[in-house]
């Protein structure tokens, strides 16, 4: 049984992505968890004011959110697998990584899953602002679904490892239930610098997928001096591609992945869906 955060602002980006959960997870068994988060921070006393006699502020503040989330959720029920999915509504009033992170923890989240939202800068105009908070401060196996991105059953994933990557054996794993539950094949493309010869482990790649995974089901090429983050933007990087998948194994994932997107032009949004394995 996967658990599945679904997390929505009740805009249709967040539901585009929630639809494109049910679809890439249908036909298994799955727990979702639909998560609101009302941030503590933005409320004043106003709210106090307009608050009825005898309502508590917690139940002012969130029955408008409760309404609108069970509104959703009853529509997700109706382009779900009826068999084999479960939903389960959150309204919660907190910071908004902070929610998230107690309710990985209290419900032992397998996978998170967001749409993109507004941009205001560089790096938000490929993954939005609320994206990007997930990706620098969760620790958790997470999907991106670009702005209206219409579901279409992945054939073939690209899995792009940066220089110090490494694709260990829970990645992998991980990935193999994946794309062996989509019967799709997978494009590994190793980022390297010309500087560096990294070709140990290049060998120790090959190697590792070898061991897990039918060789006629992979291919595998370097891409030398272009930054990590143009996967995410440019189509060529991930020609014929349905999905794009990476690792963020150390804690400078995030400064890595967009490090050197100041440094470049890119001002398109995210092309694929994008699942990070978090180990």
């Amino acid at each position: 049984m996967k658990k599945i955060l679904l997390l929505t602002d009740f805009s249709e980006n967040s539901i585009n992505a929630m639809n494109y959960a049910l679809k890439l997870f249908h036909n298994e068994f799955c727990d979702f968890f639909v998560l609101n988060v009302q941030n503590s921070l933005r409320y004043t006393a106003d709210d106090l004011m307009t608050s009825k006699s005898g309502e508590s502020l917690y139940d002012a503040l969130i029955l408008e959110s409760k309404t609108k989330l069970k509104r959703i959720v009853d529509q997700l029920k109706l382009n779900a697998n009826e068999r084999l999915h479960r939903f389960k509504p959150i309204i919660d009033y907190d910071v908004f990584i902070d929610a998230i992170k107690q309710t990985i923890a209290k419900e032992t989240i397998e996978y998170v899953v967001m749409g993109t939202n507004g941009a205001s800068n560089l790096r938000e105009a490929i993954m939005g602002s609320n994206a990007l908070k997930v990706l620098r401060h969760i620790d958790c196996n997470t999907l991106v679904v670009p702005e209206g991105y219409q579901y279409k059953k992945p054939k073939t994933m690209v899995l792009a490892l940066d220089t110090d990557d490494y694709a260990d054996h829970k990645t992998v794993l991980d990935i193999m239930e994946l794309i062996h539950s989509l019967e799709a094949d997978i494009n590994v493309v190793r980022f390297i610098s010309s500087e560096n010869s990294i070709q140990s482990k290049i060998n120790l790649d090959k190697e590792l997928l070898l061991e897990l995974i039918n060789e006629n089901k992979f291919t595998y090429k370097t891409v030398a001096n272009v930054p990590l983050s143009n996967v995410l933007v440019d189509d060529q990087l991930s020609k014929d591609a349905d999905m794009i998948t990476l690792v963020g194994q150390f804690k400078g994932f995030f400064e890595r992945l967009f490090g050197d997107a100041s440094k470049t032009k890119i001002s398109k949004n995210l092309i694929l869906p994008l699942m990070i394995f978090h180990h």
